[in-house]
């Protein structure tokens, strides 16, 4: 090999990218950082053995990872410092809606590209999301289960009850949701929002149970669907079929928080669960990403979203620094506008129809989600859109 070769041989190798991931690896988001992060540094261990990004000569990713210990203001003062100090091209982390309030004034200052792994809106015109939208995400795919569910499986619903965590995506999700369950003629008979703060539901699920409403729809965190499911099997409420997303009723850790003898008369019964992943399903991909993260023991417990969604971050992070080319963050940001993984694709996790891609809003053109229901064995059959489907959902408790 000639000397000029070698030397270039030399300089791609010690080439390197340095992304900064902000997470909750501690505080009340912990859950997600914790079941998440792990499987993120699998991956980009796993593209740097691949060869790095080939389009910058191998490079290498090196990820920084910073605690925000789950609060907002935090996540704004790590993400300063791994630019200003750390010189990172992208930021990655969970960024749930409050943090991606208070992050958005930062990134819009240092024009630093930002991959959210959680946000259900992107704020800045710096931050992307693989998050659920708002409105296409997580309204639309609640509102068009409910239709079909009458339509196609012969339920019979009327009247809903808006029940959902009252804070920025529970109360964003709720107005839009509102709006497209009004449109397909279902009857609103009124709203039940769910203090974070509570350590108890009940007087929650009492005021649900006075409405009677055929079904419930919103957005809950994991946290609230705890206790609001701790409530309803206290009261032996199940006179009302339970419609939600995504964590507060299908997160993995319900299971084991609830308790085995509560979860079994609350999850299996008369409740449906929005989500972004489930074990259950056919998709080659998906199988095969679970089967390496159970392999590699990355995370304790069972494989949730949260796990999927960080790999699917991780191959986002691989094709944008292919596309870039360049450690330049604004060819980075020019590059997420060319994001395409297609359905089908080895490396979509994620189960969309549309494949991935993003829209005008920095948020995923598909963003639908799938509709599960819980089996006494603890799985999480797909019920809905008959794409992905691997069950019929359970006929309408009489």
């Amino acid at each position: 090999m000639a000397a000029g070769g070698a030397a270039r041989d030399a300089e791609a190798q010690d080439k390197v990218v340095r992304i900064g991931a902000i997470q909750p690896m501690s505080g009340s988001y912990a859950a997600y950082a914790q079941e998440g992060q792990p499987v993120f540094e699998h991956m980009i261990a796993k593209i740097n053995a691949a060869g790095g990004i080939k389009s910058m000569g191998g490079a290498k990713i090196e990820v920084l990872l910073a605690d925000d210990a789950s609060q907002p203001a935090r996540t704004a003062t790590e993400a300063r410092r791994l630019v200003t100090e750390e010189k990172v091209s992208l930021l990655i982390g969970s960024i749930l809606s409050a943090q991606m309030l208070a992050l958005s004034p930062v990134l819009d200052e240092l024009k630093v590209p930002t991959l959210s792994l959680w946000a259900a809106g992107a704020k800045s015109p710096y931050m992307y999301s693989i998050g659920f939208p708002y409105d296409r995400g997580y309204a639309q795919t609640m509102a068009d289960f409910a239709e079909w569910l009458n339509k196609e499986k012969g339920y019979k619903l009327r009247t809903v009850a808006m029940v959902y965590s009252n804070y920025e995506a529970g109360q964003q999700v709720n107005r839009f949701l509102t709006e497209r369950l009004k449109a397909k003629g279902f009857e609103i008979v009124g709203e039940v929002p769910l203090d974070t703060k509570a350590q108890d539901q009940t007087s929650a699920m009492v005021r649900l149970r006075a409405m009677k409403p055929d079904f419930t729809a919103g957005l809950l965190t994991p946290r609230d669907g705890q206790l609001l499911l701790r409530a309803r099997q206290s009261l032996n409420y199940h006179d009302t079929l339970f419609i939600g997303g995504t964590g507060g009723f299908a997160d993995m850790s319900l299971w084991r928080d609830l308790g085995a003898d509560i979860a079994t008369q609350v999850l299996t019964i008369s409740l449906f669960a929005m989500t972004a992943f489930s074990a259950d399903t056919s998709v080659p991909a998906l199988q095969g990403m679970v089967k390496e993260i159970a392999d590699a023991k990355l995370i304790k417990g069972d494989i949730g979203q949260a796990a999927i969604q960080a790999a699917q971050a991780a191959r986002v992070v691989q094709a944008v620094l292919e596309e870039a080319g360049s450690t330049d963050p604004e060819k980075i940001l020019a590059a997420f506008k060319k994001v395409n993984i297609p359905a089908g694709d080895p490396n979509l996790y994620l189960l969309k129809s549309g494949g991935l891609s993003f829209a005008e809003d920095r948020m995923l053109q598909d963003g639908s989600a799938v509709m599960i229901q819980w089996t006494e064995d603890r799985r999480q059959e797909v019920i809905f859109p008959d794409r992905f489907a691997t069950a019929q959902p359970r006929a309408p408790r009489k």
